[in-house]
């Protein structure tokens, strides 16, 4: 089963290979664990991809009182009025889903995905020792029946003589 890695996870790990300190894939796979040819297909995959501008977007910050008056003025708008609004704004739709969500929510969503990861943390541990367990059970098994193959060895050349 493959493992669904994050876009920005993808995205930090395509820079390590193509960055200004690159690494291989093969270390970066010892590093990080990420198959060699998990990285490798992803910088692939990167490669064919056009060439984007940098978004400038991404630099701003926005303040509460800026969010909230643009938040305002977009639910008024509908359709081209709100693409130009955005656009004059320069403030891409996704973003401004993301602070209406987030609005709606009131921070529940992220109470309680931590309580979720808290929950899988914890299960996660208790089977790791419960698998630590069974490996070291596993181990005196062995031990146990080499110790009695040793013994009717050893009584089977005592019954001969």
């Amino acid at each position: 089963m493959t493992r669904p890695y994050s876009l920005a996870f993808k995205k930090k790990m395509l820079e390590r290979l193509s960055g200004k300190d690159a690494v291989s894939a093969r270390k970066l796979e010892r590093e990080t664990g990420v198959s060699q040819e998990s990285l490798s297909k992803w910088l692939r995959e990167a490669r064919s991809l056009p060439l984007m501008p940098r978004d400038r977007r991404k630099n701003k910050v926005w303040s509460i009182d800026e969010k909230v008056r643009v938040l305002t003025e977009a639910a008024q708008l509908t359709g081209a009025e709100q693409t130009a609004f955005l656009e004059k704004e320069d403030l891409p739709l996704a973003q401004l889903e993301q602070w209406r969500m987030a609005l709606g929510e009131e921070g529940r969503a992220s109470v309680a995905t931590t309580k979720r990861i808290r929950k899988l943390e914890r299960e996660l541990a208790r089977k790791e020792k419960a698998l630590a367990e069974v490996a070291a059970l596993l181990v005196l098994k062995k031990k146990v029946d080499q110790l009695w193959e040793d013994e009717d060895d050893d009584t089977d050349e005592e019954n001969e003589k």
